[in-house]
């Protein structure tokens, strides 16, 4: 295929959208997506029913999960349960996938509503 000023350029073949999706994440410091499905998806089983209901997994930064929380005393049950969290996120996601957790109080708390930036 020629381009401007007569160069060629190769012509790639497909990819798969995954591909790009886990180039763009890796370059955000995000793990595959195949890690942040596997987290939102078990996300009851890693936390028990109670704390899921109260709390959500909002992103994976350098592996730093933060999650956000419907109150305060939320905040601190997830925090007094962050070495069995880690040892959940680990079996589900991989080891090392996640090392730290950050709680975070959610102002205007609706688990079903997207949050707005």
């Amino acid at each position: 295929m020629s381009g401007p000023g007569g160069a060629h350029r190769q012509r790639r073949g497909p990819r798969h959208v995954a591909d790009g999706l886990n180039r763009l994440l890796g370059s955000l410091g995000a793990p595959p997506a195949d890690v942040l499905a596997a987290l939102f998806e078990h996300w009851p089983q890693m936390v028990g029913e109670d704390l899921a209901a109260h709390s959500r997994p909002v992103r994976i930064v350098n592996r730093r999960l933060v999650v956000e929380v419907d109150d305060p005393a939320r905040a601190t049950q997830l925090r007094l349960a962050e070495s069995f969290l880690l040892t959940q996120l680990a079996a589900h996601l991989g080891e090392g996938r996640v090392r730290f957790v950050r709680a975070r109080v959610a102002r205007g708390w609706n688990r079903d509503r997207p949050r707005r930036r």
